[in-house]
């Protein structure tokens, strides 16, 4: 693999814990099995064990190179067992190369983690609101009450997220815990209108007579906790101050639950979602940064982005004149400059720019912002130099604004190949005469990214053989082997089940038996584990 610039600089990376540099020796030292360099670095920085460059995660290389110590060390370490960056989980990957003893240590670390089947049950029984079910579930054995499903959800936590308040009752008298923990840190009181797999807004029936804030007051009458996230949130002023009185930390505490959701994250960042100008300014007098980071979501912090999302222009001003930057960029979700362009929000929009904000070249380039990008670029002409800018901007089929980014740097082209990256856009380019341009300018058919993926091997995935006949008329290499699945085009398209690109392959002379060093990647064997059998017809033949 090749280190990414990123990765060479001893900065400290925007959307992953750890310097770039230290990154990439996480990395280097995962895939080689130097346990005694991931104990080195891991003892100078810990959050290195939750690092990410392009989703890939050291634990993601030490699982594809079969480095057992080094996997096993990571996730005594907090690693997680599932994810790898490369839409298999790390299970599959272990099982694909035949890593046995890899896939029996993964197989273990899920299993401290994963439900029962008596949680399965009883969840299904709650969320098809069948009372009858689970009560008899329920009265059939103790075990029921605090059974969680393969997430870490208990009956409690269903019950409250399907707002069924009859179903929370009942499972209090039975001792459930009205406080109980998922293993992501939410408690019942924070998943009154769901979470990311379940939304409340559309998987509760919408006729459904009790809303969040209903199922809140239940659980509070309950005896429920109230943390700070949820006060700030409610406009509970009186139990913020309270808080705050006892622990004026909390003020830049994000809670343990953290993701994108009303509840979670920053106690700044919930008052500011729902409006609460008087906690909002309570916390600020308290030393709440506004940039307050959280974790992989909102580098820059969260408070600004979600007062612009919801509309509270009051909150967003005060906020501004505390130092918020005035445009923070959120995972999936842009930045807060674009939620105000997207509403057409000229008061909010002119507020922002009023105090600097400024949408990123790539973002122009996404969304074809050439006047913009036009003017920023006579101003500064050097920020036309951003490969990835230009490859975005062809991947949405922008035309005019390639050809003004090439105006500035001409010989940008050669260090793109659209649908190389695995992150952010990867459309293949819209039309050929734009395509044509960019090779006529110097774009390689068999750029490769850090991991030797060419533009083919996406272009097969995807099953999009337009772009691939275009780009092996430029020379696209038919038997180039990545280094993320060790193996051609042809065993990409088979991985994924694209009939029709197997067979143009074939015709177009792709090799059916590389690489000849692991037999696990070749086509006929992703096709086999994968149980795509017109594919293996095709290969077969």
């Amino acid at each position: 693999m090749t280190q990414p610039a990123a990765l060479q600089k001893e900065e400290r990376l925007f959307w992953s814990t750890g310097l770039g540099t230290d990154v990439w020796q996480m990395f280097c030292a995962a895939r080689d099995g130097d346990l005694e360099k991931v104990k080195k670095l891991l003892a100078k920085d810990a959050s290195l064990v939750r690092s990410a460059y392009d989703y890939r995660t050291p634990m993601s290389f030490a699982v594809a190179n079969d480095r057992l110590e080094v996997a096993a060390y990571l996730l005594q370490h907090g690693a997680s067992p599932v994810d790898s960056g490369t839409g298999d989980p790390l299970i599959q990957m272990a099982r694909d190369r035949g890593f046995r003893a890899m896939e029996e240590l993964l197989e273990r670390a899920l299993n401290r983690h994963r439900g029962s089947e008596a949680g399965k049950q009883i969840a299904a029984a709650i969320r098809s609101r069948d009372f009858k079910a689970f009560n008899t579930l329920l009265s059939s054995s103790e075990e029921y009450i605090h059974a969680t499903d393969d997430e870490g959800n208990q009956p409690i936590h269903w019950a409250t997220m399907s707002r069924q308040p009859e179903m929370i009752d009942t499972l209090l008298n039975h001792g459930a815990d009205i406080n109980a923990r998922r293993p992501d840190g939410a408690r019942p009181i924070q998943l009154t209108n769901g979470d990311y797999s379940y939304r409340g807004w559309r998987d509760v029936p919408e006729d459904w007579p009790w809303k969040p804030n209903d199922i809140y007051l239940h659980l509070v009458r309950k005896g429920a906790y109230v943390d700070i996230c949820m006060a700030a949130l409610k406009g509970d002023e009186a139990r913020v101050r309270a808080l705050l009185d006892l622990d004026p930390s909390l003020a830049n505490k994000p809670s343990e639950y953290v993701t994108y959701y009303a509840g979670s994250g920053t106690p700044l960042k919930n008052a500011a979602m729902a409006g609460r100008m008087a906690i909002v300014k309570l916390l600020l007098e308290k030393g709440a940064d506004p940039n307050l980071p959280e974790e992989g979501i909102a580098p820059m912090g969260h408070a600004l982005h979600s007062a612009v999302v919801y509309n509270h222009i009051e909150i967003v001003k005060l906020l501004l004149e505390h130092g918020a930057y005035p445009n923070v960029p959120v995972e999936s979700s842009a930045d807060s400059l674009t939620a105000a362009l997207e509403r057409g929000d000229k008061e909010m929009i002119d507020l922002l720019c009023s105090y600097g904000a400024a949408r990123s070249l790539d973002l122009l380039a996404h969304y074809g912002d050439i006047h913009t990008a036009a003017a920023v670029l006579n101003a500064n002409p050097a920020l036309a130099n951003d490969a990835s800018a230009l490859e975005t901007a062809a991947g949405q089929g922008n035309e005019a604004f390639v050809r003004l980014m090439l105006h500035y740097q001409p010989g940008l082209a050669k260090q793109i190949a659209v649908g190389v990256r695995s992150q952010g856009p990867q459309d293949a380019i819209k039309s050929r005469e734009l395509t044509e341009f960019l090779f006529q300018r110097g774009m390689n058919a068999n750029f490769r990214n850090w991991l030797g993926i060419t533009p083919l091997h996406r272009f097969a995935e995807r099953g999009d053989v337009h772009n691939a006949v275009l780009f092996l008329e430029h020379g696209a290499d038919i038997d180039a082997i990545d280094e993320q699945h060790c193996t051609t085009p042809l065993g990409w398209a088979a991985k994924a089940g694209k009939t029709d690109m197997v067979q143009f392959l074939l015709a177009k002379g792709a090799n059916p038996h590389l690489p000849t060093d692991k037999p696990w990647a070749r086509p006929r064997a992703w096709a086999e584990k994968r149980d795509h059998t017109a594919v293996l017809a095709l290969l077969r033949s």
